[in-house]
């Protein structure tokens, strides 16, 4: 969604600056009516790229809450703590925004209300900070924020490193298969031409694939450029992002993993949410934002519903069947015995183990079965040319 920075004036007339995201700016200015807020003035803010050397990492987000938790605990406070990040931080960026931070806090603004003015820290931080600040407990908050970091950037990592290798021999051997197809395959075809003799069918086969990849190759890149952009586009609209997540989690296999992670990653926010204090339909909206599904999210909105109007969190959770029906009883007990936070947690830690036990098997047959396509395609392509040199020698096979 995009994201809008704001200022606006509160009922006593006290200015208050931040950012947050919206899916409009009508809504953003009924969002902020509705909490009592007068806008001031709103705008757009760009997001960086995916490659912006000044991008705020998840790395450097981890590194700074780990910093500004060991300080806290060494008996700065907050403001001290932030100069001295904000002097010895790694990156120049990460400094300037420290900075930024800290100027802020010296202005009158809470730790919450200054992360918020800058795009750099993702909702469910600053809101974590917010309850922490509510409830004058900011130093347990940032060690529970620096834990969730940690897990979430370790199952991530995880989760890379064990796509690194299947990905790594689809690129090798498609490069293989394409040196073969554009410059080994044209030079038999040549020989094979000035011989004058008619070829087998599998070697005909292969010199018609050969021949169209070389004429054609850029037609073909053409078509899956021209393909990537229109789904790009079409997935940028809300009609085709529902279309497109709605599509993901049916697909075999591919979909049942991706609703695990899903749940783990709800479950893990929303736990965190209510560990740190923050109230029950906050911790439900921003959890839901962070699932990245809309499909998914669309669904989970009646929990959001059934809670406000009082039915509990249980309920509302089997009825959209989102999560499995053990896993609901399972927060129907701990609801029951108020522990909701706690069964959260643990229902996310199950669904990580289940995905990385997902993730473990389909990479175990995806690799020999990657081996063994690249086997088939490249043994087609060698017995194709040794059977056209063995009739044109008239050497029996």
């Amino acid at each position: 969604m995009p994201l809008f920075s704001y200022e606006a004036a509160d009922r006593t007339g006290r200015k208050i600056k931040a950012s947050l995201e919206a899916e409009s700016e009508h809504t953003f200015r009924e969002e902020l009516k509705a909490k009592g807020l007068i806008p001031l003035g709103i705008k757009a803010v760009e997001r960086r790229g995916a490659f912006s050397l000044k991008r705020f990492t998840g790395k450097d987000l981890l590194r700074f809450t780990q910093e500004l938790g060991s300080l806290l605990e060494a008996g700065l406070p907050i403001d001290r703590a932030l100069y001295v990040l904000s002097e010895h931080s790694g990156k120049a960026h990460m400094r300037s925004i420290i900075k930024g931070i800290y100027t802020d806090i010296q202005r009158g603004q809470t730790l919450s209300q200054a992360m918020a003015g800058h795009g750099e820290f993702p909702r469910v931080y600053v809101n974590m900070i917010k309850a922490g600040e509510a409830g004058g407990m900011l130093e347990p908050v940032i060690r529970r924020l620096s834990a969730f970091l940690e897990m979430t950037a370790a199952f991530r990592d995880e989760v890379v490193s064990a796509l690194i290798y299947p990905a790594l021999l689809t690129v090798v051997g498609g490069l293989a298969v394409a040196v073969l197809m554009l410059f080994v395959v044209p030079k038999f075809a040549q020989v094979f031409a000035d011989m004058g003799q008619a070829m087998p069918a599998p070697t005909l086969i292969l010199l018609k694939i050969s021949s169209a990849t070389v004429s054609y190759w850029w037609a073909g890149l053409g078509a899956i450029a021209v393909l990537a952009v229109a789904l790009r586009s079409y997935s940028r609209t809300k009609e085709g992002r529902l279309f497109m997540d709605g599509l993901k989690i049916k697909i075999p296999f591919a979909g049942t993993l991706m609703m695990k992670l899903i749940i783990a990653r709800f479950s893990r926010t929303l736990g965190t949410l209510l560990a740190a204090g923050v109230p029950i339909l906050e911790a439900i909206r921003i959890a839901r934002e962070v699932v990245g599904n809309e499909t998914v999210s669309g669904r989970l909105a009646d929990l959001e519903e059934g809670v406000k109007t009082g039915r509990g969190v249980s309920k509302p959770l089997m009825e959209i069947g989102v999560f499995p029906p053990l896993v609901a009883q399972m927060i129907a007990v701990g609801e029951e015995a108020g522990r909701l936070e706690e069964t959260f947690l643990s229902v996310a830690e199950r669904f990580e183990t289940e995905g990385r036990t997902l993730i473990k098997r389909a990479v175990s047959l995806l690799e020999p079965a990657m081996i063994l396509l690249m086997g088939l395609i490249v043994g087609f392509i060698v017995v194709s040319m040794l059977i056209a040199v063995f009739s044109i020698n008239e050497i029996p096979i």
